[in-house]
């Protein structure tokens, strides 16, 4: 049996949905996408969900899989808050533990809009706690972003990263303890992935969810590790270098399947590209 952990988010419950149509050796786990990292080097689980953070900035302790990565064109469970909108933008209340959209936010803010607010840090904050704050903006993640109703300025930060990088936000890889890599277990992701995918229309609506969401699962939320995801990932490992997280441009740690393993069936479980 394969210990997979992923996120209690509605995307990551996409992917695993393909479990109800396909038998594959997986016991999934669900926790919040912060504690995901601590899971997999602690050995609850065998492979896990990670944000794309994560995953570069502990390059030398795991190993993405080149399976299936978690990408978007928008991505309406991380929006930005500008109270004022962009007349006064000096603050930001942000829960640190989402330290991935917390830089995203950041760079974002800067490279669009020359917006460099100081950070303030609410640890374990609500929704609401964040949104009753004094600060000028606030950034809110989680499964209750999406219905967030209020008469400030809103960004999805999915879609304003597409808008400066030209590519989807890679916004989680599938990682596992450096070395432990196999061509099993990226062929297992991969079916649970088309699985998900065969039965995308389907799982959007049986859920009870916004019409923004059902669009959101149909047209943007993307499994397929592709050359849109790389190059994406090749932009966000540039700004981590640029914005002075790291000393050089982090490396991305990428499982490399042996070729005399390569499956000559490969092509039958692609994702379709979306």
């Amino acid at each position: 049996m394969i210990h997979l952990a992923v996120w209690d988010l509605l995307p990551a419950e996409f992917f695993v949905s393909g479990l109800a149509s396909v038998r594959l050796p997986f016991a999934v786990t669900r926790c919040r996408s912060y504690q995901a990292l601590e899971q997999l080097l602690g050995g609850e689980v065998d492979v896990a969900l990670l944000p794309t953070l994560d995953v570069l900035l502990h390059n030398d302790q795991v190993d993405a899989l080149p399976a299936v990565a978690l990408s978007s064109w928008k991505h309406p469970y991380a929006r930005l808050v500008l109270r004022q909108g962009f007349l006064q933008v000096e603050t930001l209340a942000l829960d640190p533990r989402y330290a991935q959209e917390a830089f995203i936010a950041q760079v974002v803010l800067k490279e669009h809009y020359n917006q460099t607010p100081q950070p303030v840090a609410y640890e374990g904050a609500t929704r609401e706690e964040l949104l009753a704050g004094d600060e000028d903006a606030c950034l809110i993640v989680g499964n209750d972003a999406p219905t967030l109703q209020t008469s400030a300025l809103v960004l999805d930060l999915g879609q304003e990263w597409y808008e400066l990088a030209n590519y989807p936000m890679v916004w989680g890889l599938f990682a596992v303890r450096k070395g432990e890599g196999s061509p099993a277990l990226v062929k297992a992701l991969r079916r649970l992935a088309k699985a998900a995918d065969e039965q995308r229309d389907v799982w959007a609506r049986a859920r009870e969810t916004i019409p923004e969401l059902y669009t959101y699962f149909l047209e943007n939320l993307r499994l397929r590790f592709d050359d849109l995801a790389m190059a994406s990932l090749t932009e966000l490992r540039e700004y981590l270098f640029y914005f002075q997280i790291t000393d050089e441009v982090p490396d991305l740690p990428l499982y490399t399947i042996p070729e005399d393993e390569e499956d000559e069936e490969e092509d039958e479980d692609e994702v379709p590209l979306l």
